[in-house]
């Protein structure tokens, strides 16, 4: 028998180094899937064009290239690193998508076939020179793990054309993007027993979450975990979670960077996007920054 209209069709992906899942409700069947399809087409279009792994990827491509000549890349690689320089100028260097060579390093992320960073080269060698072309002053390595994961989960919504009366949830290994007439409860569980926070109500908007804990390593006796202060390119998170709503998953995704980097001090950057934050710390718990709910 097939579901009713309002009945909610889920299913689930291994994309993205997670387990990306869409739920569509308030549609046929028929609809339902065919809108499901075309998201996690978009998802895996994502994945391709900006993997650090992939060698024939943009992201790769750049890597590879782009402190030698303008490397043409795709519209939506594009529009990401477009955005990664917007939050970058926005936090005063905080956030920085050029720790590519701190990942790679800490044995984070796999040793590219080509070239060298540049030891300082950081967001502001990064030129974006119209006509999606992408050149860097200094030869560095670029990684979109912070914000790309958000970014699909936009597009996936966009090309999903889902009608307003349809309920959208899609959750890529906690990063959110929420659409249609209902609200949704979430729950924000920090990656310590007593670290639990219930957002109740999320509706028409976007929400993700980062921490260093689960994936940290001992490196000479300090732990390190995957977020890098772009400034200090100091290890940020290995103990604490973030968990910022954004209208933007793309936002969201960025912002938790920067919200584990500066904890209070995060306030500005999170008001001029109309975020909020939920930063969980041990020995001081909860806190909530940002915008007034």
């Amino acid at each position: 028998m097939s579901p009713s209209p309002g009945a909610p069709i889920r299913r689930a992906q291994p994309l993205l180094g997670t387990q990306v899942s869409i739920s569509v409700a308030g549609l046929g069947a028929k609809a339902a899937h065919a809108a499901i399809e075309r998201g996690f087409a978009a998802v895996a279009r994502i994945q391709r064009l900006m993997s650090f792994h992939e060698a024939d990827s943009d992201l790769s491509r750049m890597n590879s290239d782009a402190a030698r000549r303008a490397v043409a890349v795709d519209k939506d690689t594009y529009a990401v690193m477009a955005k990664a320089q917007e939050l970058s100028e926005r936090s005063g260097g905080v956030f920085d998508v050029t720790v590519g060579g701190r990942l790679v390093a800490m044995g984070f992320l796999p040793r590219p076939a080509a070239g060298r960073p540049n030891a300082r080269a950081c967001w502001r060698d990064v030129e974006l020179l119209g006509r999606n072309r992408v050149r860097f002053a200094k030869p560095l390595w670029v990684d979109l793990g912070g914000i790309a994961k958000g970014y699909a989960v936009d597009i996936a919504l966009a090309e999903m054309s889902a009608p307003p009366r349809a309920q959208v949830v899609i959750n890529a290994g906690g990063d959110l993007r929420i659409a249609g007439p209902g609200t949704e409860r979430v729950l924000l569980r920090a990656p310590v027993s007593d670290g639990m926070l219930a957002v109740v109500e999320l509706q028409d908007g976007s929400l993700a979450s980062s921490s260093g804990r689960e994936t940290r390593k001992r490196i000479r006796g300090r732990d390190v975990g995957p977020h890098f202060h772009g400034l200090t390119r100091a290890s940020v998170g290995t103990r604490s979670f973030a968990s910022v709503l954004a209208p933007e998953c793309i936002v969201a995704d960025g912002l938790t960077k920067i919200v584990l980097a500066l904890g209070t001090r995060a306030e500005g950057v999170l008001r001029s996007y109309g975020a909020i934050a939920h930063l969980y710390s041990p020995g001081r718990g909860w806190r909530t920054l940002g915008a007034d709910e």
